[in-house]
């Protein structure tokens, strides 16, 4: 479902909004009556494709996160017991 908000109501109803976001709900939010902007869930994206729009990532590091999201999708997920143990694994 997609909601046309106003910016006004964008700043004031936000916990709302956030809440309707976590529920599958699209806001295109409007100034002037025109729209500048589109809030949606960011699973729908998939965090790779949403990473990848930034362009603020190398594209090794780009293919290490597909890989990884295809392997939580396929539950092959590692589990590391430290922060030190997760970084060995990236080299």
């Amino acid at each position: 479902m997609t909601k046309i908000i106003g910016m006004k109501e964008l700043q004031t109803k936000t916990k709302k909004i956030r809440e309707d976001i976590k529920n599958g709900v699209h806001f295109i939010v409007v100034w002037r009556s025109k729209p500048i902007f589109e809030i949606r869930p960011f699973e729908e994206m998939g965090f790779v494709s949403a990473m990848q729009s930034t362009n603020l990532y190398t594209e090794d590091f780009m293919n290490r996160m597909e890989k990884a999201e295809e392997d939580m999708k396929n539950s092959r997920i590692k589990t590391f017991k430290n922060t030190a143990e997760f970084l060995k694994s990236l080299v």
